[in-house]
């Protein structure tokens, strides 16, 4: 898949005017004999019905300006940009559609939190910070029911749709990450358990179904997508999108080994799809598995500082119970 014919209509010209110019070239490099280029030399390339030698491809990615390997097939760091940023623009208004049919109006983060498109055994977060398989979680909730195997496939079966979802999911998990047990999530715990105006079970709704940083995750997605759209813009909008993956990690998810390899494979869109697809999903795994640590560390700390209110009760106690020692024996 060379982009010989690609390249020529992009700068408007015929297949007799690309072999006069690669003949000209070709005898101003001081060839003894000259070298006619014929008009259905050019097509044979461009059907890949013959292959340029090593030498045409030279002069070929000279004459158009672009790379060697870019001329045969492979993917230019633009180009992997322009398919996630058409992905998304051709299927967010779906992906949104889908978010409210799964988790009902209000609950749009349940469609982002609970479903992936990686094919392995997905996994949740509560909105205490448990990590829960799927089918640990209770039969009776909207992950068990049919509509989730439905979104799935879906995904599943329209790759660009999958990869603007994997996106959209990369920068929701990115948001409850940052945002979880952070002192902004404390007070909102506060402010809910300290609101009388609430029942007990209205308290637990909010904590658990509607906790800070899935709120936090929604809304973040929210934010990248009114950023995206602003852009005047394709060019902006891949300047944004470069500049939002290279914030993850210090690296770019684009300069990923694997990303690399099958760029310069040549592979059709939808295979490319896949890779990226399959690559953000390992970074989502990461951030829920940051998740879980912060976490584990938040219960940690929180035992510490009981053990040390413990402790402080205990010295306390042990001084009270040495005074009426003392006193019992002086009365003696």
């Amino acid at each position: 898949m060379n982009r010989i014919k690609q390249l020529r209509k992009e700068k408007g010209l015929t297949l007799q005017q690309v072999a006069d110019d690669l003949t000209a070239a070709l005898t101003k490099q001081g060839e003894r004999q000259e070298r006619h280029i014929a008009k259905s030399t050019v097509l044979r390339w461009e059907n890949e019905k013959n292959s340029p030698t090593a030498e045409m491809w030279g002069l070929l990615a000279d004459y158009f300006g672009v790379s060697v390997d870019y001329l045969q097939g492979a993917w230019s760091r633009k180009e992997v940009l322009k398919l996630v940023s058409s992905s998304l623009l051709d299927n967010y208004d779906r992906i949104y559609k889908m978010a409210i049919e799964y988790g009902g109006d209000g609950e749009e983060w349940r469609l982002l939190d609970e479903i992936s498109v990686d094919g392995g055994e997905e996994i949740f977060i509560t909105g205490s910070g448990q990590v829960m398989k799927f089918n640990e979680s209770a039969p009776n909730t909207i992950s068990s029911t049919p509509s989730r195997k439905k979104f799935i496939d879906e995904l599943r079966r329209n790759y660009f749709e999958g990869l603007a979802f994997t996106v959209l999911k990369f920068v929701y998990s990115r948001g409850v990450c940052h945002n979880f047990h952070t002192e902004e999530h404390f007070d909102y715990e506060a402010r809910i358990e300290a609101d009388d105006k609430l029942t007990d079970a209205e308290k637990e709704m909010r904590l658990h179904y509607k906790s800070y940083p899935e709120i936090k995750g929604d809304e973040n997605v929210h934010r990248f997508m009114m950023n995206f759209w602003r852009k005047r813009n394709s060019e902006e909008r891949l300047a944004f999108l470069d500049a939002f993956f290279h914030e993850y990690d210090d690296n770019s998810i684009l300069e990923d080994a694997v990303v690399n390899k099958i760029m310069q494979e040549k592979v059709p869109a939808e295979t490319m799809a896949l890779v990226l697809t399959s690559v953000i999903n390992s970074a989502i795994n990461s951030f829920e598995i940051a998740v879980h640590s912060k976490n584990e560390f938040y219960i940690i700390g929180r035992l510490e500082q009981r053990y040390k209110e413990l402790s402080n009760e205990f010295d306390e106690l042990q001084k009270e119970n040495y005074r009426l020692k003392a006193e019992l024996a002086s009365k003696r």
